[in-house]
C-alpha cells in the first residue's frame, strides 16, 4: 500500500515517556464532544479521509510564558477517518510531528469506534526525539476497523518565532478545513496564502486581529518523482513586519537579518589575519598566474581537501581562524570565514548569498522568516557564479544544486565615507550553464559473432561531481568501486561480464568539473546480439535510453516538471552491418522532439556509411522547471524513451 502522510519514516533517537495535561480548546470548544457520534460520510475511494482540520496561531501569551520566550500558541486539531480495513491493517502508529522550538502544552486523542464505543489513547502516547533538534508525538498500538475515526487535539508552545508556515494539503483529501491567526493589534503580520488559495478575511474585535480561512474539499497530492512536494502544497505562509510597545515600533526586515549575520562572517581580526597571511605563502598555487575560476576552485579545493568539518566548540576554536590553520578543522561558520577571507587576501570579490533549498520553502522579499534561510554560499560576481564552503562533497562551480536558480539574500558591504555599510538585496542563486554537466557515452559493438561492447564514457559538471563523492566514498574500496561501476556502466549488472574497467579523474583533484571524469570498458554481453536464420537482432535499447524512469506519471495539473539541475545526455552506438545484410527498421532509430521555447530537446537519427551503422541520440534540459509547453514536450520525451528503452535493432539478408 502506498505510504501515507500519516505513517512517517522517523530516525528516533530516544522513545521518552509523555506527562501532559490536556488544555481546554477555547478557539473551537464544540468540536471535542464527550459522547461523540460518527460523522456520517458516503463511503470514500480513498483508505483514509481527513473529515476536520482546523489550525491555530494565537499571539496572546500569558506573562509567564512570554518571560520564558514564548511567542505564541499553535493548536491543532484532526479527525480522521478510516475508510477500508486495509488501511486499517496498515495504520499501527499514528506520528504527530513538531517543528524545532515546539513544546507540548496538552493533548488529547482517541478512536471513536464503529459501534460507538471510545478507546482513549492517551496512555499510548510517547515523544520521539530525532535528527537535528525535532520531536515526534507517536501514539502506538493502534486497533483500528474500517469507518472508525481518529480524533487528535494538540496544543503548543512555540518559542522565539514571529514567522512560520502551515500546510493545509497533504497526501491525504480533506473534507472541511479552517484556518486562524489571532495578534494583538499592537504587531501587524504579512500573511500570504499560497498558490490555488483564496485570500484570508480578517477582522478587528476588541484588542485583537482575526485572519481566517475556510474551505471544504481540499484534496490530496500524491507524490510524484518529477515535482518537489512540499513547496507544491497548499499553505499559509506569515511573518511579524512590525510590533509597538509602548511609543517604540520595531520593524522586522532582512536588511537587519543581513547584518545579523553578515558580519560575522567577514569581519577578521589583526591577529588573524598575520595568521593567516603567514600560511598562505606556503600554499604554492596562489603565487601563480591563473584565471579566477580556477584559482576560485582550487582554494576551495585545497581547504576541503586539507581540513576537517567538525562541530562546534565551545572555546570557539573552530570558528577562530588562528586556531583553524593550526587544528586543520573547523565548523561550519568557521569553514565559511576561512574561505571567504582567503578569497578577500587574494584580492578575489565575494558576497555572501542566504538562501534555502528547491524542495523546502522559498525565501520572499516581502515577508521576513529568520529560521527559513538555513544554507550560506559565497558569491563571486565577476564571474557570477558561486560555492558552497560547508558542503564537503561539491566544487566550484557546482555547489547543491537543489540550492540553484532560488531567491536569496545577498550581502556585501560599501564604503559610506570611513564607516562600512552593509548591502541587502535579494537575487536568483546562480546556477551553471546546462552545457557544463554532460553526459556522454560511445558504445562499438566488435562483431555480430562476438557480442563485446567497447564503452567510453564521460560526466562533466554535476554528474562529475555526484561520481566523484561516490568513488572518494563508496568507491574507496574494491567492493565499493564494483557498487560505483555497476550503476553507471550500461546494460544490467546480471547480464553483462566487464572484461576490463578503467576510470581516471574519479575524485575530486586539481582538475576543475569542466574536466570530466572518464570510464572505459570492455563488457561481454552475450544476450544483446541474437543471430537468427534469416536475421541479426540487436538489443540497443538499454544503451540508448536515458536514466530519467519512462513510466512515471507526470505531475497534475498545472504543477511543473522539475528535475535537479539543467544537463544534456550525447549516446553513439556504432555497430557493424555484415555483408550481405541491411537494416530493416531503420526510421525506427529517428525522432525528433522539441518544446517553442527550446527548454528542452530530444533527437536520434541511424546512418549507415558502409559496414558501420550509427546512432546518435542528444537530449538536453536547459533548466530545471517545465511548465505548459515544454511540460507538454517533457512527458512526450518520457513516452518516446520508454519505447527506445524496449527497442531492437534488426538486420534482415538482402
Amino acid at each position: 500500500m502506498k505510504k501515507w502522510a500519516l505513517l512517517l519514516a522517523v530516525a528516533a533517537i530516544a522513545m521518552l515517556p509523555l506527562s501532559m495535561q490536556a488544555q481546554v480548546n477555547s478557539y473551537f470548544p464544540g468540536i471535542w464532544k464527550e459522547n461523540p457520534q460518527l460523522h456520517t460520510t458516503s463511503s470514500a475511494n480513498d483508505p483514509y479521509t481527513i473529515l476536520d482540520y482546523r489550525i491555530v496561531r494565537d499571539f496572546n501569551v500569558s506573562t509567564r510564558d512570554k518571560a520564558q520566550a514564548t511567542s505564541h500558541y499553535k493548536m491543532l486539531y484532526k479527525n480522521i477517518r478510516v475508510n477500508t480495513q486495509r488501511a486499517a491493517d496498515s495504520l499501527t502508529r499514528l506520528v504527530m510531528s513538531m517543528e524545532p522550538g515546539e513544546a507540548l502544552r496538552g493533548l488529547r486523542i482517541r478512536v471513536i469506534h464503529p459501534g460507538g464505543s471510545i478507546t482513549n489513547l492517551n496512555d499510548e502516547v510517547r515523544m520521539i526525539e530525532m535528527n537535528q533538534g525535532r520531536k515526534a508525538i507517536v501514539a502506538n498500538n493502534l486497533v483500528l476497523e474500517a469507518g472508525c475515526e481518529i480524533e487528535y487535539e494538540m496544543s503548543l508552545k512555540v518559542q522565539y518565532d514571529y514567522a512560520g508556515t502551515d500546510y493545509l494539503q497533504s497526501g491525504i483529501p480533506c473534507n472541511q478545513l479552517s484556518y486562524v491567526l489571532i495578534a494583538p493589534k499592537t504587531l501587524d503580520f504579512v500573511i500570504k496564502p499560497g498558490a490555488g488559495l483564496p485570500a484570508l478575511q480578517d477582522s478587528v474585535s476588541g484588542n485583537n486581529r482575526y485572519y481566517w480561512l475556510n474551505m471544504q474539499h481540499v484534496p490530496d497530492l500524491p507524490a510524484n518523482d518529477l515535482f518537489f512536494y512540499l513547496p507544491q502544497l497548499k499553505r499559509v505562509d506569515f511573518g511579524l513586519k512590525q510590533a509597538i510597545e509602548g511609543k517604540d515600533t520595531v520593524r522586522m526586515t532582512w536588511q537587519k537579518f543581513g547584518e545579523d549575520n553578515y558580519i560575522p562572517i567577514v569581519a577578521v581580526s589583526k591577529a588573524e589575519f598575520k595568521q593567516l597571511e603567514k600560511e598562505l605563502q606556503k600554499w604554492p598555487f596562489v603565487k601563480q598566474r591563473l584565471p579566477l575560476p580556477q584559482m576560485i576552485y582550487l582554494v576551495e579545493q585545497y581547504i576541503k581537501s586539507n581540513y576537517s568539518l567538525v562541530a562546534p566548540s565551545e572555546t570557539g576554536e573552530t570558528v577562530d581562524i588562528i586556531s583553524i590553520i593550526r587544528n586543520k578543522q573547523a565548523e561550519k561558520a568557521g569553514f565559511t570565514r576561512l574561505l571567504n577571507a582567503v578569497y578577500y587576501m587574494l584580492n578575489i570579490q565575494t558576497q555572501v548569498l542566504f538562501t534555502t533549498s528547491r524542495d523546502s520553502l522559498l525565501m520572499d522579499s516581502q515577508l521576513v522568516y529568520r529560521q527559513l534561510p538555513t544554507n550560506v554560499l559565497l558569491y563571486f560576481p565577476a564571474v557570477q557564479q558561486a560555492l558552497a564552503p560547508t558542503e564537503m562533497n561539491t566544487r566550484f562551480p557546482c555547489y547543491p544544486s537543489l540550492q540553484t536558480g532560488i531567491p536569496a539574500l545577498r550581502c556585501r558591504d560599501t564604503l559610506v565615507g570611513t564607516e562600512n555599510k552593509v548591502l541587502t538585496d535579494f537575487i536568483q542563486t546562480p546556477a551553471p550553464p546546462y552545457t557544463l554537466s554532460n553526459i556522454t557515452l560511445e558504445a562499438t559493438l566488435r562483431s555480430v559473432t562476438d557480442p563485446t561492447w567497447e564503452v567510453k564514457q564521460s560526466f562533466g559538471g554535476y554528474p562529475a561531481s555526484n561520481l566523484k563523492t561516490a568513488f572518494a566514498g563508496t568507491g574507496s574500496t574494491p567492493e565499493g568501486r564494483l557498487q560505483v561501476y555497476n550503476a553507471i556502466l550500461p546494460f544490467e549488472p546480471g547480464v553483462r561480464k566487464p572484461l576490463e574497467v578503467k576510470a581516471e579523474n574519479e575524485v575530486f583533484n586539481n582538475r576543475s568539473l569542466d574536466k570530466p571524469v572518464l570510464l572505459n570498458s570492455t563488457l561481454l554481453n552475450t544476450s544483446s546480439v541474437e543471430n537468427k536464420e534469416n536475421s541479426i537482432v540487436i538489443h540497443a535499447g538499454p544503451l540508448l535510453g536515458n536514466n530519467l524512469t519512462a513510466e512515471m506519471p507526470l505531475p497534475p495539473g498545472d504543477l511543473p516538471v522539475q528535475i535537479n539541475f539543467p544537463y544534456y545526455q550525447e549516446k553513439r552506438i556504432v555497430i557493424p552491418v555484415p555483408t550481405g545484410y541491411k537494416v530493416a527498421n531503420k526510421a525506427d532509430f529517428s525522432a525528433e522532439i522539441n518544446d517553442k521555447e527550446g527548454a528542452l530537446g530530444f533527437k536520434m537519427r541511424c546512418e549507415q556509411d558502409g559496414g558501420q551503422l550509427r546512432i546518435f541520440v542528444l537530449e538536453w534540459y536547459k533548466q530545471t522547471d517545465f511548465s505548459g509547453n515544454s511540460k507538454a514536450a517533457f512527458g512526450q520525451l518520457l513516452k518516446r524513451m520508454q519505447v527506445l528503452q524496449q527497442q531492437d535493432l534488426v538486420l534482415v539478408k538482402e
